[in-house]
């Protein structure tokens, strides 16, 4: 029986099952809605993101968009990830021991249970960052061998179609690679093509964001210049690049566990102290390379969270050189803190319950204040329904005749999933947003004689187009306080140009 029948497939089939069986515990996360949107239009790109993922959510359309099956595929990539730690240990020279931390810490490192439970562009990160590290360290180790270009090159393209960010990895790499003697590896040919392979795979999605004038720049340059504090007042993000690069640090501890980390910061130190991995220094030095430069960009502190599972192989067969019990307790504590925190990565309670546990453990509800849903993830997978609901029995106010020409607006692309995705069952027209890939699709012929309006981001420019914008109700939900407050329902009329002339004013890119 090899290592990965003994222990990558039984931590993988561990892992897939501990998704499954919470896929459906909560709702829809804000951005599985969007994409369940993006699904119906699938096209080689789309404003904010390549096409993994909306391809994603139409594997679900043939089981109506049930939770199950539209995060079967982040479950599934999940529980890869977890077999390719093991395996990368046992490449690296990693025995029992090594293979079982390996597999054990990258179950369960936080940041990675909550995407394996949840389709978002980052979901596919660990998996696709994991298949290009491993490819570069068999490519180290088989002196170039034709076979790793081509495996590197078809991850690397496969992390492109999830998320751009990988090619951050991919550079780092490269250069982590000339910083050390293994860089002969670059001088082979096969390097031209294999950069000439990706090229070729992912020229379909290249074509389609210079064909709308690269709108993901516009996106980059929104999301840095937004970045609102939650409701508590915690803000991961800021404008100001050091307050940044302090959250982004307390954030790595946060998203791939602290206990777990003298595993993976070992993972960073071992190769330049342990002969058996110096041909892999060049992944620590990438590492640093990477994180360096998303400090330096302003980067959130999500953005490198696919460096972790390597990081925790390499670390593995560090720490197996330990005694017995030192390296017992250092995988004991690490799954400890992980099972502690689990309730924060997966919907293993309901809702209340995990207020009560966040309460017990002093993360909500302190000095007598209400406790509340602090998981930002959680708390937008809550109000979508009830959002729908409310626009429609606004929608359902307005006089028969001009029901009939109203349109729905809603300012952000969650929103407008929301309402496409819960409006059919109110009877709500077809919804249009201004916001990303939505503001492509247009206005649907709509005359913007009357219009619905759900937020506040845009009534602004609202009010220069139309005479009479009145807010009608706002619709909220407790559980979503830490990320949002009340959602205005205005209705708009009597405009002062038809809607397809209001509509460029109202555009914009970002998250």
């Amino acid at each position: 029986m090899n290592a990965f029948t003994r222990i990558g497939l039984p931590l993988a089939l561990v892992s897939l099952a501990l998704h499954m069986a919470t896929a459906g515990r909560y709702g829809y996360f804000r951005d599985e809605l969007y994409f369940i949107a993006c699904s119906h239009h699938l096209a080689w790109g789309y404003v904010d993101q390549p096409p993994l993922v909306a391809v994603a959510a139409f594997l679900s359309r043939p089981f109506a968009y049930a939770l199950p099956a539209l995060r079967a595929p982040p479950a599934f990539a999940a529980a890869a990830t977890v077999a390719l730690a093991v395996e990368l240990a046992r490449v690296l020279g990693g025995g029992t021991f090594a293979r079982w931390t390996a597999g054990l810490i990258t179950l369960f490192l936080p940041a990675y249970l909550l995407l394996g439970n949840t389709l978002t562009t980052t979901s596919f990160e660990p998996l696709s960052w994991m298949l290009v590290a491993y490819c570069a360290v068999r490519l180290i180790r088989s002196h170039g061998s034709p076979l790793w270009w081509i495996a590197a090159s078809l991850a690397l393209a496969f992390g492109l179609y999830g998320k751009y960010s990988i090619g951050i990895l991919a550079a780092a790499l490269v250069l982590g690679i000339l910083t050390t003697p293994q860089r002969h590896v670059l001088a082979s040919p096969w390097l031209a093509g294999a950069t000439g392979l990706v090229a070729l795979l992912v020229l379909p999605n290249v074509l389609w964001q210079s064909a709308h004038a690269w709108p993901m720049l516009e996106v980059l340059r929104g999301d840095a210049a937004h970045r609102p504090a939650f409701q508590n007042g915690i803000a991961l993000e800021s404008r100001n690049l050091a307050v940044n690069a302090l959250s982004f640090a307390a954030e790595q501890f946060v998203y791939a566990n602290v206990l777990a980390a003298p595993v993976w910061i070992a993972g960073i130190i071992e190769p330049f102290l342990r002969t058996q991995l110096k041909d892999v220094r060049f992944f620590p030095i990438a590492t640093v390379l990477a994180i360096a430069f998303a400090i330096v960009t302003g980067g959130k502190g999500y953005y490198v969270v696919g460096i972790y599972g390597p990081l925790v192989a390499i670390g593995a067969v560090s720490v197996e050189r330990l005694p017995a019990l030192l390296r017992g307790a250092l995988l004991a504590g690490a799954i400890a803190a992980a099972i502690v925190a689990l309730p924060f990565s997966l919907p293993v309670l309901p809702v209340d319950s995990l207020v009560s546990y966040s309460k017990t453990l002093h993360v909500t509800g302190n000095g007598g204040s209400q406790p509340h849903l602090v998981q930002a993830v959680f708390a937008e997978e809550f109000g979508w329904d009830r959002l729908a609901r409310d626009v429609a029995s606004v929608y359902r106010t307005l006089p028969r005749e001009r029901r009939l020409t109203a349109a729905v607006y809603a300012d952000t692309y969650g929103d407008a999933g929301a309402l496409d995705f819960f409006g059919p069952q109110y009877a709500l027209p077809p919804v249009i947003s201004s916001q990303n890939t939505y503001y492509l699709w247009g206005t649907h012929g709509a005359s913007g004689t009357t219009l619905i309006a759900v937020g506040a981001t845009r009534i602004d420019v609202l009010r220069r187009y139309y005479r009479s914008v009145r807010l009608a109700r706002t619709s909220f939900d407790p559980r979503k306080w830490v990320v949002e407050g009340p959602a205005p329902i205005y209705v708009c009329e009597d405009p002062v140009a038809p809607l397809s002339r209001i509509w460029p004013h109202l555009r914009w890119y970002g998250a």
